[in-house]
C-alpha cells in the first residue's frame, strides 16, 4: 500500500514537472519568435511610408584613415561597421523644404559674441554698434582729454554694446598739436614708426583705456597701424580710403623706404612697441584688442617678401601677448587660408583638399575678441558693381558665415542692407538668427556642429602656408576644396555637385582675389550614395559620452527618387522616401548616439539607398 502511494506520487509529480517545462519552452520560444518577427517586419529596409525598399547587399565599403593630414583608403567590409541591426526607435524622420536653421531650445546667444553694424538697423538678430573715436577731437589739446561725445553715443546706442576704433592713423584725424610733430606720407597717413607717434598717441591710448577698458558695453577696440590714407581734402569723409588695417600698398613702402628711414627691421620693431603700448594700457583687458591683420600679407609686389615675413612673426607676438583679431574680408570666403587664423589642410585620396580646424588653436583664442567682417550686402552701386548683383547676397552670405563659423569668429560685423536679402531655401532671416546662437561657442556649450560639402578652387599663389600638403603640390594651380566645417568633418568617396557660377561679367562676386585663372565658379554640393562623417572625439567625450540625443540634419537638393538613413555605432534609422521633385530639402533624424566608430574615421553614415543624391551640408543638433 505505501510502495503503491509513493509511485503515485512520483507519477503525478513528474508529470507536472513535464507540463512547467512545456510551458517554458512555450514561452521562450514566444519572445524569440516574437523579436525575430519584430526586427523583420522593423528592418532597416523598413521606410517612413512603410514600402519596404530593395535590399540592401553588404558589399565592401571605403572607408578614411586620417594619419598625418592626409586620408588614406582602406577597404572594409561593411559587414562589421555596425555592432547590431537594432532599429533605432526615436521619432520618424522627417523631410521640410529648405534649409532647416533650428536648434534646441536651450541654445542662446554667447556672452561674448554676436553681430555688429556701423550702421541704424531693423534687423533683430544685430544687437552691436560699431563706434569711431576721432584723436582730434578726443583729445584737442595736449594732455587734454575730453570723450564726451563718445559717451553720447554709448548713450545713443544702448543696450547695444560696441566695437571700437581709435582713429590715430590718418593726418586728417589727428590734433593740430600732434601734426607739429609727426610726420606723414603724401596720402597722409601718419608716420607710425616715429618716435613722435609713440609718444603722441600712448597718452591718449592711456586715457582711453582708464574710462573703458572694464567698460562692460565696450567689446572689443581694434588695434591698427599705417593705412590712414585720403584721397583728396580731409574735410570730406568720401575722401578716407585707410582704415587703420595693418597693411601698406607697394607704392607706400616705397615712399617710405626713400623718405621716411622704413625697413623690414624698423617695421618689426615700431610694430612691437605699439603693440605694446595697447597692451599695458589695457592690462588684463587685452582680450578686447582686436588687431587688423595676422595675416602673411602686409604687402605683396616686389620686395614684399621681406615685409610679409616679419608680420608672420608679429601676428605669433601678439597672439602669444594674449590680444585677439579682427580680418576684414570673410566675403572672399576662400581667402583666409593661412596657418595663422589656425587652419589645417587634409590631404584626401581623390587628390582634393579638407579644410579643417586647430582645435588646440581654437581652445587658445577662446574668449578673446576673434571678429570678423561681412558687410556689403543691400542694393547700394558701390555694392553692386564690387560683388555683382543682388540675387546673388544671400548665396554669398551664407557661405562666408560658415566660414566664419569655421574659424572660430565671436563676431561679425554685417551691413543694414541685409534686412532685404532672403531665399526661399537659404532662409537668410532664420540664418541670421541661428548665427547669433552659435558664433563664440565651445564644444562645452555648442548648440550643433556641422561640415558644409562641394568643391571651392584655390590659385596655388594663395598656399604659401601648406605646399607640403599633397593636395596642394599635386594640384597645380587649382587646388580643390571640398568640405569645411565645425567639428564634424568628412571622407566621402563622392563627386562636385551643384555647380555656382560667378562670370568674369559679374566680377566674379569678389571672388577673384582667390580663384585659379579661368575658373568662375565653385560647387554647392558632393554626390555620392554613401556620405561618411566623424564628430570630433573630443566633442563627443564632453557631450556624449554616455549618449546624447541628437537630430541629424542633412540638407540636399532632391534631385531623384530613393531611400535615406542614418547609420550610427548604435543602429540604424527609419528609412524615409525622397521623392525627386529637384527642391533643396532638409531630412532630420532623431537618435540617440555616443557617436563611436562605426569604422575608421566614420562616426555616422548617411546612406541612399538606391541613387546618389548631391548633400549640400550635415548639421548635428545636440539636444
Amino acid at each position: 500500500m505505501f510502495s503503491y502511494f509513493v509511485r503515485t506520487l512520483f507519477e503525478t509529480s513528474m508529470k507536472t514537472i513535464f507540463y512547467i517545462a512545456i510551458f517554458l519552452i512555450f514561452i521562450v520560444a514566444m519572445v524569440i519568435g516574437g523579436d525575430y518577427f519584430y526586427d523583420i517586419y522593423n528592418s532597416p529596409a523598413t521606410s517612413v511610408k512603410g514600402v519596404t525598399a530593395d535590399e540592401d547587399k553588404e558589399q565592401p565599403k571605403k572607408i578614411s584613415n586620417v594619419s598625418n593630414n592626409t586620408v588614406h583608403e582602406n577597404t572594409v567590409s561593411n559587414n562589421n561597421a555596425v555592432s547590431s541591426t537594432k532599429l533605432l526607435t526615436k521619432s520618424p524622420p522627417h523631410l521640410q523644404q529648405g534649409f532647416d536653421w533650428s536648434l534646441p531650445a536651450y541654445a542662446d546667444e554667447a556672452k561674448y559674441s554676436g553681430l555688429i553694424t556701423e550702421e541704424d538697423t531693423t534687423i533683430k538678430a544685430v544687437k552691436n554698434k560699431f563706434l569711431m573715436v576721432l584723436w582730434s577731437e578726443a583729445n584737442p589739446e595736449q594732455g587734454v582729454f575730453d570723450f564726451s561725445e563718445f559717451e553720447r553715443d554709448l548713450k545713443r546706442v544702448a543696450p547695444q554694446q560696441v566695437l571700437v576704433r581709435l582713429e590715430v592713423n590718418s593726418a586728417c584725424e589727428a590734433p593740430a598739436w600732434a601734426l607739429n610733430q609727426i610726420p606723414q606720407s603724401s596720402k597722409k597717413s601718419l608716420i607710425y614708426w616715429d618716435k613722435a607717434y609713440l609718444d603722441s598717441t600712448r597718452p591718449f591710448i592711456q586715457a582711453f583705456a582708464i574710462r573703458y577698458a572694464s567698460y562692460p558695453q565696450v567689446i572689443g577696440v581694434q588695434l591698427g597701424l599705417a593705412d590712414g590714407d585720403f584721397n583728396g581734402s580731409c574735410g570730406d569723409y568720401d575722401n578716407k580710403n585707410g582704415w587703420g588695417e595693418y597693411w601698406m600698398s607697394p607704392d607706400a613702402i616705397a615712399e617710405a623706404e626713400a623718405k621716411f628711414g622704413f625697413s623690414p627691421e624698423i617695421f618689426e620693431s615700431a610694430s612691437k612697441a605699439n603693440f605694446d603700448i595697447y597692451i599695458n594700457a589695457f592690462g588684463k583687458n587685452k582680450y578686447k584688442l582686436a588687431l587688423t591683420n595676422i595675416g602673411n600679407l602686409f604687402t605683396y609686389g616686389q620686395g614684399a617678401e621681406r615685409y610679409n615675413q616679419k608680420l608672420n612673426a608679429l601676428s605669433k607676438y601678439a597672439l602669444e601677448k594674449g590680444i585677439g583679431n579682427r580680418d576684414g574680408a570673410i566675403e572672399q570666403w576662400m581667402s583666409y587660408l593661412d596657418k595663422a587664423y589656425g587652419n589645417v589642410i587634409t590631404s584626401m585620396p581623390d587628390g582634393t583638399c579638407r579644410l579643417d580646424f586647430d582645435e588646440q588653436f581654437a581652445k587658445k583664442i577662446q574668449g578673446r575678441y576673434w571678429g570678423t567682417e561681412n558687410e556689403f550686402y543691400g542694393r547700394k552701386d558701390y555694392v553692386l558693381a564690387r560683388h555683382g548683383p543682388f540675387s546673388n547676397q544671400a548665396y554669398r552670405e551664407l557661405i562666408s558665415s560658415l566660414r566664419a563659423l569655421q574659424m572660430r569668429r565671436n563676431y561679425m560685423s554685417t551691413s543694414n542692407g541685409l534686412r532685404d536679402v532672403d531665399h526661399p531655401d537659404y532662409k537668410t532671416q532664420d540664418f541670421l538668427k541661428y548665427l547669433t546662437r552659435v558664433m563664440g561657442k565651445s564644444m562645452e556649450n555648442t548648440p550643433d556642429a556641422f561640415v558644409l560639402m562641394g568643391e571651392r578652387y584655390v590659385a596655388a599663389y594663395r598656399m604659401g602656408d601648406h605646399t607640403e600638403q599633397a593636395c596642394v603640390k599635386n594640384a597645380g594651380d587649382k587646388i580643390a576644396f571640398r568640405s569645411f566645417g565645425r567639428w564634424i568633418t568628412e571622407s566621402t568617396q563622392g563627386t562636385p555637385a551643384i555647380k555656382i557660377s560667378m562670370p568674369k561679367e559679374e566680377n566674379y562676386w569678389d571672388q577673384k582675389y582667390y580663384l585659379p585663372e579661368g575658373i568662375d565658379y565653385e560647387y554647392f554640393a558632393r554626390e555620392s550614395k554613401e556620405f561618411s562623417f566623424d564628430v570630433n572625439d573630443e566633442l563627443a567625450q564632453i557631450r556624449c559620452q554616455n549618449g546624447c540625443e541628437v537630430e541629424v540634419k542633412a540638407i540636399f537638393k532632391d534631385t531623384v527618387k530613393t531611400t535615406l538613413n542614418i547609420q550610427v555605432a548604435e543602429g540604424i534609422t527609419q528609412n524615409i522616401e525622397t521623392s525627386g521633385d529637384n527642391k533643396i530639402k532638409t531630412a532630420t533624424f532623431a537618435l540617440k548616439s555616443s557617436f563611436k566608430q562605426l569604422n575608421e574615421n566614420t562616426d555616422i553614415l548617411l546612406k541612399s539607398q538606391q541613387r546618389a543624391i548631391p548633400l549640400i551640408m550635415l548639421r548635428v543638433n545636440l539636444l
